[in-house]
């Protein structure tokens, strides 16, 4: 890891930490799920305690790579992978948008139990921000690694 820069250094971390904290809430969504006890005063709690904790990791993870070795001024290369991983991540939130819409649609015709849940909504959309997210630092950091 000593030969990465500040920018791939950071994305590993957020990588790291989104994925662990993500699935985190995930798991814990689907247990309470599963017990009936997800509603809007368990979830909200849960959301606000998972995000608390990214933001703490984050900054920690952060301070200390600064220590370790300093911020480099974005150039052209970096703000082109940024660029190019947004639009990626950006487009596989579309299509999961898309899909719990439709999901919503189809699933209330036919009596579905997401359409009728609004928290199992919200939660399907945290999903979708979740595995959005997960591939555009990902994508990001085979473009570095790629040299793109």
């Amino acid at each position: 890891m000593m030969n990465l820069s500040f920018a791939e250094k950071s994305t590993i971390g957020t990588l790291l930490a989104t994925g662990a904290i993500g699935l985190m809430y995930l798991n814990s969504a689907w247990q309470l799920w599963q017990a009936d006890q997800l509603d809007i005063k368990s979830m909200t709690g849960l959301a606000a305690g998972m995000t608390v904790l990214l933001v703490v990791v984050m900054i920690v993870y952060h301070a200390l790579i600064a220590l370790v070795s300093k911020p480099e001024h974005e150039d052209e290369r970096d703000r082109l992978i940024a660029w190019r991983a947004g639009n990626i991540g950006g487009l596989v939130m579309g299509v999961g948008v898309i899909g719990v819409i439709l999901q919503i649609l189809v699933g209330g015709m036919f009596g579905g139990v997401v359409a009728g849940s609004s928290v199992l909504i919200a939660n399907a959309l945290m999903a979708v921000v979740f595995i959005a997210t997960v591939i555009e630092l990902t994508v990001k950091l085979v473009f570095y690694r790629r040299g793109l």
